[in-house]
């Protein structure tokens, strides 16, 4: 029998105060298309759109009705969607594509902030306390919601596992993490390693 693959998502809705914000992997957008599945009404897009690897559409609603929406196109290493690719709270949406993470105001979505993170891929996103862990591929950041660094961690090799490890864990009261080589590490919170 042949396994089946696991699809990736394409999209996901979010209730959040009356609106419903839906993130998007929009992949086949194509700069001023008419022939694009969504019309957004502002394009974030630094290079060539030929160089984008990743492109992530933010739409809100409001009773069904459009409010705003945007799409970015973004390089470096490829992403996708998935739960822990954007957190929403504090009229806020911060959202990770490829290396660099976006924060945008809810509902009109004006940016607030972007910054490149990891030198390759942001694999994911998380709230820690009152601040962001993005798990990257060479490092791990703790940020604080405005952006700025708390600390940073690298391994010996990068946060991907070959043997089937867990490489990025966060627990109770630390995060652990197993690199390339699967050399264990253990953090506290603070980004002292505790073994």
């Amino acid at each position: 029998k042949k396994k089946k693959k696991k699809k990736k998502k394409k999209k996901m809705k979010v209730d959040y105060k009356s609106f419903e914000v839906e993130v998007i992997d929009d992949e086949n957008h194509s700069l001023n298309s008419t022939k694009n599945l969504h019309q957004y009404k502002t394009v974030y897009c630094e290079e060539s759109e030929f160089h984008s690897v990743s492109k992530h559409g933010i739409i809100i609603k409001e009773h069904g009705i459009e409010i705003s929406s945007l799409i970015i196109h973004e390089f470096g290493g490829a992403t996708t969607i998935s739960d822990d690719s954007f957190i929403i709270e504090d009229d806020k949406i911060w959202i990770r594509i490829c290396n660099k993470i976006y924060c945008f105001s809810i509902p009109n979505l004006e940016l607030i902030w972007h910054k490149e993170f990891d030198f390759a891929t942001n694999f994911s996103f998380h709230k820690l306390e009152n601040d962001f862990i993005i798990y990257g591929e060479v490092e791990i950041f703790r940020i604080t919601k405005e952006g700025e660094i708390i600390w940073r961690f690298e391994g010996r090799d990068i946060w991907v596992s070959v043997d089937g490890k867990n490489p990025f864990n966060i627990e109770t009261d630390k995060i652990r993490l197993c690199d390339f080589q699967s050399n264990e590490y253990i953090l506290d919170f603070d980004g002292k390693e505790l073994e």
